[in-house]
This record gives C-alpha cells, sequence and structure tokens, in this order.
C-alpha cells in the first residue's frame, strides 16, 4: 500500500438528530417521533405519497410543529438514513489488515443499513438527490461520515486518491441499488471488487 497520508478525518455534530436548529431535550424527542411515523408510513405507502402533513399526524403533532423542524419531506426522509448511518458504530484501525478487510470493515454496514426494507431505501433515494439546502448539508454530513470511517481503518497506509475512488464506488452502488438494478448487498460486493482490483493494480 502507499506510505500516503489519507484525507483528515472529518468532524460532526455529537447528536444523531441534525436538523435546522439546536435541540433541547424534549424538542429531539418530538424529533424522534417524526422520523418514527415518517418510516411507519414508508413501510406501507411510498415517497411520493408522504406529506409532512401525515407524518404530522401519525407522530400526534400538528403540521406547524413538524415544519418547525424539517423544511420538507426530502430533508425528513434524508434524516432518517442519516439518523440510520449514525447508528452503525465505527471501525477500528488494523494496520495488518489489506485494502479489501479496510473497506470491508468501513463501508459493508452502511451498505447494508436499509437492506431489508425497499420502501425506505428507495424514498432515502429520491430525498437525497433533491437539491433542498438542509438535504445538501445532510448529504455533506453523510459523505463525511463515510470519508471518516475509511480514513479510521486507511490510517497512514492508504493513498487519498484510493480512498476517493472506493467512496465514489460506493456512492455509485448506492444509487444504482436504490434503483432497483442489484439489492444492497449487490453494492457491497461491487466495492469489494473495486478494492480488490485496486489492491492488485
Amino acid at each position: 500500500m502507499a506510505s500516503r497520508t489519507a484525507p483528515p478525518s472529518p468532524t460532526h455534530p455529537p447528536s444523531a438528530v441534525t436538523t435546522r436548529q439546536h435541540l433541547s431535550v424534549r424538542q429531539q424527542a418530538t424529533v424522534r417521533a417524526l422520523l418514527d411515523a415518517a418510516e411507519v408510513l414508508l413501510r406501507g405507502g411510498d415517497y411520493d405519497s408522504l406529506t409532512l402533513r401525515l407524518v404530522a399526524a401519525e407522530a400526534g403533532v400538528t403540521h406547524t410543529t413538524a415544519y418547525n423542524y424539517f423544511s420538507s419531506k426530502a430533508h425528513l426522509v434524508a434524516q432518517i438514513f442519516w439518523r440510520r448511518l449514525r447508528g452503525i458504530p465505527h471501525p477500528t484501525h488494523d494496520p495488518a489488515a489489506t485494502l479489501t478487510q479496510r473497506v470491508d470493515a468501513a463501508l459493508s454496514e452502511p451498505g447494508l443499513a436499509l437492506r431489508d426494507e425497499p420502501e425506505l431505501a428507495q424514498a432515502a433515494l429520491a430525498a437525497l438527490l433533491t437539491q433542498d439546502p438542509d438535504v445538501q448539508r445532510l448529504r455533506d454530513e453523510i459523505g463525511a461520515d463515510l470519508a471518516e470511517r475509511l480514513g479510521t481503518t486507511f490510517g497512514d497506509e492508504v493513498a487519498a486518491p484510493v480512498a476517493e475512488t472506493i467512496l465514489l464506488t460506493f456512492s455509485g452502488a448506492m444509487l444504482q441499488a436504490g434503483m432497483g438494478y442489484f439489492d444492497f448487498a449487490g453494492v457491497v460486493s461491487r466495492v469489494l471488487t473495486a478494492a480488490d482490483l485496486l489492491e492488485t493494480a
């Protein structure tokens, strides 16, 4: 492996609930209720039919309350994926691991986060592709978290362009899985294949 330093690991907010404002404990509970309600509705429906008003009713709050925390349904659904990702423990650094083993440790669980929930996966994909400023910010947070996971496993032993290539492969595979070209297990297999190719190049 090349002995070049990977990009600095970005920092992220201490709270798994990231909305447009700093939240009190009670407000965080409201946000969690809204996220939980949206998950319930998406399991029984689809993204197109989802509205913040429906989510608010399911959560037992007013739609005005929902809009206090989320600028759009895309913002809400993107936050669901971010919550899932933040719930996955970060890997540790193993200097004896191969490149493929390091990629597996960093990205396999994130790649499978929505494996058993196709409706939620499709909704998250649709939400994350919007140009809503709050969604764009969440995309940045998600990208930073994934880069941090790779940075941890790669340490100083892997060149930065390798990490960038792996992240591009991962994001492209997630996009195709969300569009139904293959399942989320296919995301992991394709990213690991890319790592194998980079390791033997």
